[in-house]
């Protein structure tokens, strides 16, 4: 009966513990939080059928104690106490199983829970993304007035404000997608996506800041521009009431005459302000609707006709007060002081310009010494000094040309002397400035020369003292001896050179200052003692050298290892040859044979060095001649290979900076055409005519242009292998392409402009004033940008304003002879008001188009000097043995 409970026990036990067992199996396989949601609600699903099987264990608890029971009333004290420590086991590992599913189950449940309110919450937030995207698409509304604007400024306010009270959501949906991920480490919720919806809301937010911003801007350009318009029209009826006090006082003209100039001073600067508002208008033209803009165009016109009303009413009170006033006596006076100013100054250019001529000329003929160009430097820092202090003197004839068109006699005369001085000004300033800066520059380069000099035949020394010192190859140390000898001999130059420099303080102190000139000596007692103890060194490197030479007899190994050396070469040419795709390869295949020709060079003075091992054996002296011819015919065929690979670069050059100019142009020529464009998309040339007819007249140049680019491509692919072919001919036709878009829409324009030519023609008839006005306006703004393109030091973009400046001129020409035309044909009624402005028109033009000659000149002659300087010290340097630089 024992027995058979006893078994009866073991197996309950057994069969709970293998249930608890399996149990916290299958819990420990889901007790993971990680996991997209799908998995997550698999493992819910499974602890939550798990929770429910817990019953089943109660019910093998509940056996197991049964079974227990009648064990422990047995009388076997042994029995009692096993089967008492089996069940506490059994007890304890049912507590921890319970508990391991309470918690697993409670856990997963809880990061199921929290991930679908996140879920809720994020869907709610996209929506409302989605809702404010959609919202800024929409365009702005124009809006009237300044009202409607700041009405609409504060709509948008509020918008933003709601924006950034979705933050504090915003934060909240991160922090708890943080907290998921911690605990999933799902994709879904990772930093990526969290940082893709904090960039969604930062878009969404930022462009109502812009569209608010905008907004804002748009509101206070209005504000600006209504804020101008009265105090434009407050100082109109002051200056009214201030006309009409002036000319009913009782002053004499004199008084009056001043007072009207005072009031017209101001009244003319006056101007700045009304072409500000009139510019205002047309900024306010897009950001208004049309009738807000029919309203603002109808103020500043109504301004534009108080201030002209203004000024003839200025122009009448001062024309009336002249003609009671006898002004021929103080206008001649006026002239004549003028005429002698202009005769002195003019005689004292005329005197510099010949300084410098005769100093040039004498530049030109001799080959002239420091002493020489230290005497030229002189003489033109004097001519500039001379030049610079009579500035003033040239401002003043301007000035006083300028109180001469005050008068109704004709001052065209003087005009010209007066644009005459100023041109003779500024062609002999430029003049004596390059020639002095030439000059300053040679002579710092002569005074300079023996230290750079110098420092490169150092270097050189270093090098072959350094190649020399273990050398133990025949052909090795003949090349060297020979280079030093020929180090020896410049050290020799270096030392006469270092000696005259020496005793040159006071010039060095002349031309480049006290302090510079210091450092220059200081520079120069290191050399000179440093070239002592390298002339050394060469001596005796020499003789060691020469001492190998003495003892080596043996021609047949030598003979054999420069045939190795010479066919090692050839072997480096066939490598290096062959087509190459793209300009990079063959500049690095130019250089391959730039070095390559270096060597073979080099080696002739190891063939020559070979000659001294040639005995009395006729075997010797054929196998010496066979290899110096092999050597020559090597030479020839390298030299032919750099010579053609330089060639074939430089097409490639030529061809890939054309291709670049005309796609840059079609570029540019694109952005004009498109410029006619209305924004209805309708063509429209008004006020532009003339910037359209040049436009189109470009494109039977660049026609010519682009046929050459494809002939010099042709020639490229002929020398490009097959496959940088492919790229060159889809540039080709990228580029081809282009051009027939483009021409397409020059035609357009062309058709256009042919149709409004007769309605042109017609409306050409206008108002003498008004087409002098706007030739005032475009001279204003050439003059703006020359003086700009002057100051910069974008070389291209400078090259590239001039050129178009230049281009420019015909078409300025053509308009000023119109102005003149107009002015013949009704020269009985124009006064002297416009008389003078014509004059100061054409003084300020001629002015411009000498500026913009002289500067092309000095350009020029400046690139010219600089170029010559440059090839001037190549060829000084090569002397010294520099090394090949392809």
């Amino acid at each position: 009966m024992t027995l058979r409970e006893q078994q009866e026990f073991t197996d309950n036990l057994d069969s709970a513990i293998s249930w608890m067992r399996a149990i916290q199996e299958r819990l420990k396989a889901n007790d993971n939080t990680q996991g997209p949601r799908q998995a997550l609600e698999a493992r819910l699903r499974e602890t939550e059928k798990i929770c429910q099987s817990e019953e089943e264990g109660r019910v093998k608890m509940d056996m197991v104690l049964v079974a227990a029971e009648q064990l422990l009333q047995n009388g076997d004290e042994e029995l009692r106490n096993h089967t008492h420590i089996q069940l506490k086991d059994l007890k304890g590992l049912w507590e921890e199983t319970c508990t391991y599913i309470t918690h697993c189950h409670s856990r997963i449940e809880w990061v199921w829970l929290h991930w679908s309110e996140y879920l809720k919450a994020y869907e709610e937030f996209e929506l409302w993304l989605t809702k404010q995207q959609r919202s800024h698409d929409v365009e702005l509304e124009m809006q009237l007035g300044v009202k409607e604007k700041l009405w609409q400024v504060d709509q948008q306010r509020v918008v933003v404000s709601d924006i950034k009270g979705q933050a504090v959501l915003l934060e909240r949906l991160l922090d708890e997608a943080a907290a998921l991920h911690n605990r999933t480490q799902d994709p879904s919720v990772d930093p990526q996506a969290q940082e893709r919806l904090q960039e969604a809301y930062n878009h969404v937010r930022d462009r109502a800041e812009e569209r608010l911003s905008l907004l804002q801007k748009i509101c206070e350009e209005h504000q600006t521009y209504q804020g101008c318009v009265q105090r434009f029209q407050s100082w109109l009826l002051s200056k009214t009431k201030e006309l009409t006090e002036v000319v009913g006082r009782k002053d004499t003209a004199e008084e009056k005459l001043k007072a009207l100039k005072a009031l017209d001073d101001s009244v003319a600067c006056e101007e700045k302000a009304l072409l500000d508002i009139e510019g205002m208008v047309e900024s306010l033209r897009p950001n208004t609707s049309p009738a807000g803009v029919e309203v603002v165009v109808e103020e500043a016109e109504e301004l534009r006709l108080g201030w002209q009303r203004l000024r003839e009413g200025l122009c009448k009170a001062d024309e009336g007060l002249r003609s009671s006033l006898d002004t021929h006596s103080q206008y001649m006076a006026r002239c004549q002081r003028l005429g002698d100013d202009i005769g002195r100054l003019r005689e004292l250019f005329k005197g510099l310009d010949q300084e410098l001529e005769e100093t040039q000329d004498c530049r030109d003929r001799i080959d002239h010494t420091e002493e020489q160009m230290v005497g030229q430097w002189t003489k033109y820092t004097g001519v500039r000094n001379t030049l610079a202090g009579e500035e003033s003197q040239v401002e003043l004839l301007k000035a006083q040309l300028r109180e001469l068109f005050r008068f109704s006699e004709d001052s065209r005369h003087l005009s010209h002397d007066v644009l005459a001085v100023v041109k003779e000004h500024q062609s002999v300033k430029c003049r004596a400035t390059r020639l002095c800066s030439e000059s300053e520059l040679g002579l710092r380069n002569i005074l300079q020369d023996p230290l750079l000099v110098y420092d490169q035949w150092k270097d050189t020394v270093s090098h072959v003292l350094e190649a020399s010192a273990e050398v133990t190859d025949f052909s090795h140390v003949a090349m060297l001896v020979q280079k030093i000898e020929c180090l020896l001999k410049e050290s020799v130059q270096l030392q006469e050179r270092f000696s005259l420099l020496e005793v040159k303080g006071d010039l060095l102190d002349s031309v480049f200052g006290p302090e510079r000139s210091d450092g220059l000596q200081s520079e120069l007692s290191a050399a000179m003692r440093n070239r002592e103890l390298l002339h050394v060194q060469l001596q005796q490197r020499k003789s060691r050298l020469q001492a190998f030479i003495s003892r080596t007899k043996d021609f047949t190994d030598t003979y054999e290892l420069m045939c190795s050396k010479l066919s090692s070469f050839k072997d480096r040419l066939m490598t290096a040859d062959g087509l190459q795709p793209d300009i990079l390869a063959k500049k690095s295949q130019s250089d391959q044979f730039g070095v390559i020709l270096k060597d073979v060079e080099d080696y002739e003075a190891q063939v020559m060095a070979l000659e001294t091992l040639v005995s009395s054996s006729q075997t010797n002296r054929i196998q010496f001649e066979k290899l110096c011819d092999e050597w020559k015919h090597l030479h020839i065929a390298v030299k032919a290979k750099v010579d053609e690979s330089d060639k074939i670069v430089a097409e490639h050059e030529r061809f890939h900076d054309s291709l670049l100019n005309i796609e840059k142009w079609l570029m540019i020529m694109k952005q004009k055409l498109m410029s006619f464009h209305s924004p209805s998309g309708e063509w429209s040339i008004e006020g532009r005519r003339h910037e359209a007819e040049r436009a189109l007249g470009e494109f039977p140049e660049k026609e010519l242009q682009l046929q050459q680019v494809d002939i010099q491509g042709q020639g490229v692919l002929k020398k490009t292998s097959e496959e940088g072919q492919v790229h060159i001919l889809r540039d080709m036709k990228r580029l081809k392409d282009s051009w027939l878009a483009l021409y397409e829409m020059s035609l357009n324009l062309h058709r256009y402009k042919k149709s409004t030519q007769q309605f042109l023609f017609s409306g050409s008839q206008g108002h003498h004033e008004s087409r002098m006005k706007e030739f005032d306006s475009w001279l204003f703004k050439q003059n703006e940008l020359l003086s700009e393109i002057l100051s910069t030091k974008d070389v291209r973009l400078k090259q590239d304003t001039l050129k178009s400046l230049r281009a420019d001129l015909p078409w300025g020409q053509r308009q000023f002879q119109l102005l003149l035309q107009d002015s013949q044909s009704s020269e009985a009624g124009t006064g002297p008001k416009e008389d003078a402005g014509l004059e100061d028109l054409r003084y300020r033009w001629m002015l411009y188009k000498s500026k913009l000659k002289d500067v092309g000149a000095v350009r020029t002659r400046t690139r010219t000097s600089t170029s010559a300087k440059i090839l001037t010290r190549s060829s000084s340097k090569n002397g010294l043995q520099a090394p090949y630089i392809p």
